[in-house]
């Protein structure tokens, strides 16, 4: 019987996240992806622009990974509002939506889950040293399987602007495809607590860029923290 080095990389991607509910798929050239973060500078610098507060202490000349965290230090409040923006708005960026939009990763998804999908919902998502409380807990990406709103994503794929991984406020994965979300209706936000977790094995996915972690709509996830800001572009991918 072949090993898994005896296989073409899709069907070694295809198997894992059929058993662990997720694979790490490099998708984009690399170079292309750390420059689509260049559209949440501009958003920044444009809502920056748009303050009473003198530009100049926004900390424009600062590296984007560290420019909120330098913000923070300042002015906590105008440093929020910059993230919140970033987490609203900055995926229309011309070049993110260009990564949101390529053929390519929705028939990764597509080979993966082995459903047609159409439609998507798109943001970008940021871990940020100043914020921890914003750090996403444990959670699956639909944890009301209805059949509407949110319950109709069936793949999400997480891409980073940047190399992740556990040292870079990556992801955790709770692996183990699962047949329905592990949160309940008492649980609060929607939150894993963490006994339900118990017998899954956790892995830490390095995804340099370029690479997409295409995640199953129960698999557990949570960010993990971070010492200079990381951001990446999500894409909820739902039912035809």
């Amino acid at each position: 019987m072949a090993d898994d080095h005896d296989l073409p990389a899709c069907a070694v991607s295809a198997a894992q996240f059929a058993e662990e509910g997720y694979a790490a798929v490099p998708i984009f050239d690399p170079a292309l992806v750390r420059a689509a973060a260049g559209d949440i500078a501009k958003h920044i610098d444009r809502v920056a622009r748009a303050l009473y507060l003198p530009f100049e202490q926004s900390c424009p000349d600062a590296p984007l990974g560290e420019r909120i965290d330098q913000v923070y230090v300042k002015e906590r409040s105008v440093a929020n509002l910059l993230r919140v923006a970033v987490c609203t708005d900055a995926h229309r960026g011309e070049r993110l939506q260009a990564l949101a939009n390529d053929p390519r990763l929705i028939e990764a998804a597509e080979e993966l889950s082995g459903r047609a999908l159409t439609g998507k919902i798109v943001r970008v998502r940021a871990s940020i040293a100043c914020f921890p409380e914003h750090r996403h807990a444990w959670h699956s990406d639909v944890a009301r399987d209805d059949g509407t709103g949110c319950g109709k994503v069936v793949v999400t794929a997480w891409i980073p602007l940047s190399d992740a991984g556990p040292e870079s406020g990556g992801l955790e994965v709770a692996a183990g495809r699962q047949p329905a979300p592990l949160a309940s209706e008492g649980d609060d936000g929607y939150e894993i607590p963490e006994w339900r977790l118990a017998g899954l094995p956790r892995v830490q996915p390095a995804c340099p860029a370029g690479t997409a972690l295409l995640l199953d709509r129960f698999t557990p996830h949570r960010t993990l923290p971070t010492k200079a800001t990381r951001f990446a572009l999500v894409v909820w991918m739902k039912a035809a």
